[in-house]
């Protein structure tokens, strides 16, 4: 396991007395006696008509100011307070807060509105500005030449003929740098991740770069493309630019630059994009699309072809009546080709037109798709797979190709900005939206040494742990081989009966060779189970001149050893021994050796070589031209990687020396082991002693032995010979069984309850239980269909046997794909799943332990890591290490996370790997990922996490009905309602389910999120496996009724369908008239929806208007409206204060930032206000003139060294055994004691309340809003929603409205379904159906013979 006596390899942060950890995250709620410089005000605290605690009166003179909303009506508090009361919540338990003020920076506008407006702009500039005018022109033309040197090449356009070329150093026009390009890389990943080429263009000209190291000009592919002055404000745009972005000088600095990224995929997903839940049926329709074109395509062809067969027929026809009816018949159709190839009939289209789908307008997230979509463009990629597949030598031959491609890519993709800016800024207009996604694209993480070390305790912990599974696996599959000698005795075992037992003759492929070629001396257990048979030991050779003194077989050594012991450093120890003593990997594959390719790997049967090798065959690798290059780019890897860049660099020292002949004893101690050096070795024994330094030892005679008589046939059963199939980098016969093979389970004798595991083809994986048994379960018995399964269905219908499924966490209708699945952990520990022995738990447990490294190892040993080289001229802004001991191991490097702004279409943020990090476990391998992420000396990282951000957007938005804060039941139990008096939203949930608090979350949040009582069923299901499914049905019916309610479903009353009764059916109300509005709008930013999701395009019937997306959206786009607020909040308040900070990455609700160790507390306090002022706007937007207390800060502000969800996590794994030192959580209390009771000023300078004489930004562009939209106009309305009695719901609608209701819930008018679209046939032009019409001329008298 992992060993480590490296203790302060992370920085301890200087503690603070306002210190808090997550078990009193909150205490700062119930504060009440004034703390440092905080304000505690000595008037009466303000609350509201439901007893919520509100904003000091100091805080919100400053926040709300020139702004008063009317106050609601009386008759709306008094609906509120008996919803309240009906729901067991009593205002006047509301918690009581320290009545925090102090002064705030004055507010950019009038009122908070303008204010965001203003600093949004002023975020939002220059670039806005230039991205607009980008978007507005058009590039010229491309080169037709291109010059193939290394750098950047400028192709100057001129419409005469006088177009040329120059050499530049960077994209640049009239001696400054471009300051906006298109811009577009290539790579060759499978050499190494930096850029090969790259094409720009501008409206000033076209740009190509290509790389020193693809020209064969340097053997270090590590070059970054230079863009010019990073002072100098810069717009890149690219599809998917955050991958060009990490091949981008400039970009790897501590230092913000002043380069900008579009991402044309961004957004188009944003405007056209599609949802998850809508994917499926988008495939299919484009599937249906695409046959209909080539059936179309194909009746051209048929029409083409009959035309050509009419005239071959014309030309021969003798009959001049026949002739000329073939000629009219020939003429007709070509006539009419036209109309065919390039439109449908005009009544088809214009109906078309008006009933426009939603799958015509989305697409996939692709260049070709989105190009296609916008801009209507075919692009063949094709190309693009040369890339993968061809070594450099084979790129540069046909350069100028790819270069083309690179290009058109450009330009294609400046086709499609063009075409979505103007879309996305028509649906998402705040500037604070586009001045958001600016920061997000520019995230960084900086790491040290400790990022490699991670790496390498991480994989080792996981190999460890594999090979000792599957070391058992393979004991258990060599006993259950044995069986077959043993008068079939596996037939009688109910597991490894069901493998297949036909013999199967094993030969050299297996490992199996005539006895004369064994040689193992010592077989190791692989050895021992290739050469289980009993064959006669070929006789001994006889030695004619055997020396009486020679050394015994015990004392003889390796031939590889004797012969590096006489020679450290010659020729072949060099170039043939140490490569394997090293363990060399390239790319994460072994390097092998033969005489004929040298040294290479092989890569899915391929033989690849290195990429300094430029195609030919390497003899020597360690050179310098070989190992120390890929050594420093990570792309190499050795045991000792430092002592293989020395040897690599001539070092013969007798240092060096004492290390090869160290490493040397190492590998003969530890024998031949099963790996790929190893077995390159030659494990042959030679004499100790013999004269190593004859050049020419004579040879011994040799008698001939006679020929051995051969052995019968070796029987393997078809699962063991399958199992010990050949595999890439293995010997012959090395035996794979892992937990993911089929067999594993079978060979551990897993069971269920105590009943044995079957699998089945149709079922997946089942148990079998005796039918006379006294077994009761909620789960169906299966019936066996497959002729696959026809054993099992035998034991079902004759046997006297059940199977039933092993349960799922998708519910009965999935099918296990393995019961060693990380999600069968829980019932290995309760004994619901066991096996005889310990293996099957050690199993899961492993798979368990190493899931996440599993599911993430590639995306994180391929992340890109630029490593700052002060020797080369690489200053990426880290400061100096201090001199002492330590620092010649201390580096630096910077990662650039491929973020997607925009990747989905509630314009969240995606990325693969840290956006998907989980927190560290103690009980994962290699989740301590995020905390490798550490801030420099001299530097902190400085965030929040917003406390239950979407939660209380949700509830603010049902409280708006009543223009009251707290006004429905979630609303209260979202700001005032506390675990310990179980008046909390999870507590509340946790206790008519019974199940525990943490469990409930995963109910509520999913249900705001419009999961329906489905999903609900199947989550307790999964929560307790001897739950019935009636059981689960109630349980989650009478969740659903306590809280999201009832529904009409009719449209009469109230001319909607509604919710009611339940403690969020106000919330559901709401989110459901705004995703159903004609243009549906996020209430903060006011963004739209995409085009997929929107009313006008999608089918009214239930099940395919996608209402939970719809929902979703509403909900989480207004979380992605949050934090663009914060960001845009933060960049105003860190340019003004001079905070030296710098945005780092945000994972949905947390914000981080990189910020100089003297500036940490005065970004904790900017945080806290950036906070106040973003919640404050949604309050404001949705017709609030306050704002709760409880919310108005976050809970806590981390100020820590790493990068982590908690300061106090010690991110323990299994990979990770040092505990990292906990960083500072600062309560707002805290942050306004260490910044002089709320200064943002770096000397501490009291804070003003005088208007600014000048102010950010511009309001151009900027609509005062109807802020009182949401607010309901009806009490009656608001009554129906809050009462459980359907008869009330009529009888107030009936007052209302003075329409008299009937029936019950459902039974109300409802829109008349529209008949299906009969679509045109295809093939049909100008009303002639020529599939008929060549049908008829096929079959006329005028073709006839």
């Amino acid at each position: 396991m992992v060993k480590s006596s490296d203790k302060s390899r992370y920085r301890k942060p200087a503690q603070s007395s306002h210190t808090v950890g997550p078990h009193n995250r909150r205490s700062w709620k119930r504060q009440k006696e004034r703390k440092g410089r905080v304000c505690i005000q000595d008037t009466v605290i303000k609350r509201n008509e439901l007893g919520v605690q509100l904003l000091s009166r100091q805080l919100h003179s400053q926040i709300f100011r020139n702004v008063s909303f009317p106050t609601p009506q009386s008759s709306f508090v008094n609906i509120a307070r008996e919803h309240l009361q009906m729901h067991g919540l009593d205002p006047t338990q509301g918690s009581v807060l320290p009545d925090t003020g102090f002064t705030l920076p004055q507010l950019q506008g009038s009122n908070l509105l303008e204010h965001f407006h203003r600093i949004g702009a002023h975020a939002a500039e220059p670039w806005l500005g230039l991205a607009k005018s980008f978007a507005a022109s058009q590039l010229p033309p491309q080169p037709d030449d291109w010059e193939l040197q290394s750098g950047w090449t400028k192709y100057y356009y001129h419409p005469d003929g006088s177009s040329y070329s120059e050499h530049v150093p960077y994209p640049m026009h009239e001696g400054r740098p471009e300051e906006t390009l298109t811009f577009d890389v290539e790579t060759m990943p499978n050499y190494h991740p930096y850029a090969i080429m790259a094409c720009a263009a501008t409206p000033n000209g076209w740009y190509s770069w290509i790389s020193p190291w693809l020209l064969g000009e340097s053997e270090d592919p590590q070059h970054l493309i230079p863009l010019g002055d990073s002072t100098v404000p810069k717009i890149f745009v690219g599809h998917n630019v955050s991958y060009d972005r990490g091949r981008i000088l400039e970009e790897y600095n501590l230092e913000q630059t002043k380069n900008r990224f579009i991402d044309t995929m961004a957004l188009h997903v944003a405007v056209k994009g599609i949802s998850s839940h809508q994917r499926p049926a988008w495939m299919k329709y484009r599937k249906s699309k695409e046959t209909q074109v080539e059936r179309k395509e194909e009746a051209v062809e048929a029409i083409v072809e009959l035309m050509a067969a009419v005239e071959q027929r014309q030309l021969v026809e003798l009959d001049d009546v026949k002739k000329e009816e073939l000629r009219r018949l020939r003429q007709d159709m070509e006539d009419s080709l036209p109309s065919l190839i390039t439109e449908e009939d005009h009544d088809a289209a214009e109906a078309d037109l008006l009933s426009k789908r939603w799958e015509e307008l989305t697409s996939a997230n692709s260049l070709a798709d989105v190009a296609k979509l916008h801009c209507d463009i075919t692009m063949d990629k094709e190309i693009r797979n040369d890339f993968m597949k061809l070594s450099p030598a084979e790129i540069r031959e046909n350069l100028t190709d790819y270069l083309g491609y690179c290009a058109n890519d450009v330009a294609v993709t400046h086709e499609v900005y063009s075409a979505v800016l103007p879309g996305f800024m028509k649906e998402c207009p705040h500037p604070v939206s586009f001045a958001g996604v600016l920061t997000m694209g520019s995230s960084f993480l900086t790491v040290n040494e400790e990022w490699e070390k991670y790496l390498g305790r991480a994989e080792g912990v996981y190999r460890e742990m594999e090979e000792s599974v599957k070391t058992k696996l393979k004991n258990l599959a060599e006993d259950a081989r044995l069986l077959m000698d043993e008068d079939e005795k596996w037939k009688d075992d109910p597991w490894l009966s069901q493998l297949d037992w036909t013999p199967k003759v094993a030969g050299k492929s297996r490992g199996i060779f005539p006895p004369e070629l064994v040689r193992f001396k010592n077989p190791t257990l692989e050895d021992r189970s290739l050469t289980f048979i009993q064959v006669e030991e070929p006789e001994p050779v006889v030695e004619a001149e055997k020396s009486e003194t020679a050394t015994s077989s015990e004392a003889a050594l390796p031939t590889w050893y004797q012969e590096l012991l006489a020679s450290p450093f010659d020729q072949k120890s060099i170039e043939r021994v140490l490569p394997l003593l090293l363990k060399l990997t390239y790319n994460g594959h072994a390097l092998q050796y033969t005489p004929k390719e040298r040294w290479h790997m092989v890569v899915d049967g391929e033989i690849q070589r290195l990429g300094t090798a430029n195609g030919k065959k390497t003899s020597a690798i360690l050179s310098s031209r070989h190992a120390p290059v890929h050594i420093s780019s990570g792309s190499m890897t050795a045991v000792d990687s430092e002592f293989t860049v020395n040897i690599s660099k001539g070092d013969r020292s007798e240092a060096v020396q004492e290390q090869v002949l160290k490493l040397a004893k190492s590998t003969y101690e530890a024998g031949q082991q099963n790996d790929p050096w190893s077995r390159q070795l030659d494990w042959s024994f030679a004499s100790p002693d013999a004269d190593s330094t004859d050049p020419a030892p004579k040879k011994s005679k040799r008698t001939k032995k006679p020929k051995p008589v051969k052995p019968p046939p070796v029987l393997w059963p078809k699962w063991y010979w399958e199992a010990a199939k050949p595999k890439k980098d293995q010997p012959p016969g090395t035996l794979d069984v892992t937990v993911r093979n089929r067999i594993a389970p079978l060979l551990l004798r897993l069971s269920w309850l105590g009943w044995p595991l079957f699998h089945s083809r149709e079922h997946g994986w089942t148990f079998r239980v005796p039918s006379n048994s006294n077994f009761t379960t909620r789960l169906p018995p299966l019936d066996f269909y497959d002729p696959a399964d026809d054993a099992l269905a035998e034991g079902a219908l004759r046997g006297g046997f059940i199977f039933y499924k092993l349960p799922h966490k998708d519910g009965d209708k999935a099918n296990v794909g393995s019961p060693l699945a990380k999600t069968f952990m829980k019932y290995a520990q309760d004994g619901t799943l066991k096996s005889p022995g310990d293996e099957a738990k050690e199993a899961l447990d492993m798979n368990a332990q190493c899931s996440y490294w599993i599911s993430a190892r590639d995306r994180i040993l391929n992340q890109m890591v630029v490593w700052e080289d002060r020797e080369k001229g690489g200053n990426m802004g880290f400061p100096m290490p201090a001199p002492d001991v330590e620092a010649k191991d201390k580096k630096w490097g910077i990662i650039l996370p491929q973020v997607i702004t925009m990747g989905t279409v509630t314009r969240r943020a995606i990325e693969k790997t840290w956006l998907t990090a989980s927190n560290a476990k103690k009980n994962r391998v290699g989740s301590e990922l995020k905390a490798m992420v550490q801030a420099p000396e001299g530097y902190a990282i400085v965030g929040a996490d917003v406390d239950s951000e979407e939660l209380w957007i949700s509830s603010c938005m049902g409280d708006a009905q009543f223009g009251l804060h707290g006004a429905t039941a979630i609303g209260w139990m979202t700001l005032e309602g506390t675990k310990a008096a179980g008046t909390d939203l999870h507590s509340k949930t946790a206790s008519i389910l019974g199940i525990s608090r943490d469990q409930a979350k995963v109910f509520n949040y999913s249900r705001i999120y419009g999961a329906g009582m489905r999903h609900a069923v199947l989550l307790l299901l999964q929560s307790n496996a001897g739950m019935l499914p009636d059981e689960a049905q109630r349980l989650a019916e009478n969740l659903y009724t306590s809280t999201k309610g009832k529904n009409t479903h009719r449209t009469d009353i109230f001319d909607r369908k509604f919710w009611f009764g339940g403690t969020e059916s106000f919330v559901f109300n709401k989110l459901e008239e705004i995703a159903l509005s004609d243009k549906p709008q996020t209430p903060a930013l006011g963004c739209g929806v995409t085009y997929a999701l929107s009313k006008e395009y999608l089918p009214t019937e239930f099940g395919s208007d996608y209402m939970p997306s719809r929902i979703n959206w509403v909900v989480q786009s207004s979380g992605v409206d949050y934090l663009h607020l914060l960001i845009v909040s933060m960049d105003h308040l860190i340019a003004k204060y001079d905070i030296k900070a710098r945005y780092l990455i945000s994972v949905h609700d947390e914000l981080r930032y990189l910020v100089s160790e003297v500036d940490r507390y005065r970004a904790a306090l900017a945080l806290q206000i950036a906070n106040l002022w973003t919640r404050s706007l949604f309050a404001y937007k949705l017709g609030m003139d306050d704002l709760p207390q409880g919310v108005a800060f976050f809970s806590a502000v981390d100020v820590d060294t790493v990068l982590r969800k908690e300061v106090d996590m010690p991110c323990v794994t299994p990979s990770q055994p040092l505990p990292i030192p906990p960083g500072e959580s600062l309560d707002i209390t805290g942050v306004l004691a260490k910044t002089h009771g709320g200064s943002l000023w770096k000397d501490g300078r009291s804070m003003s309340l005088e208007e600014p004489k000048e102010l950010d930004g511009s309001l151009e562009g900027y609509e005062p809003p109807n802020c009182l939209a949401h607010r309901a106009t009806s009490a009656a309305f608001l009554r129906a929603q809050a009462t459980s009695d359907f008869g009330e719901v009529k009888g107030l609608a009936q007052r209302s409205s003075g329409k008299k209701f009937s029936g019950g819930i459902g039974s109300g008018s409802r829109k008349p379904k529209g008949k299906p679209k009969k679509l045109a046939p295809v093939g049909n032009g100008e009303g002639v159906d020529w599939t008929a019409l060549v049908e008829k001329v096929l079959r006329s008298d005028a073709l006839r013979h």
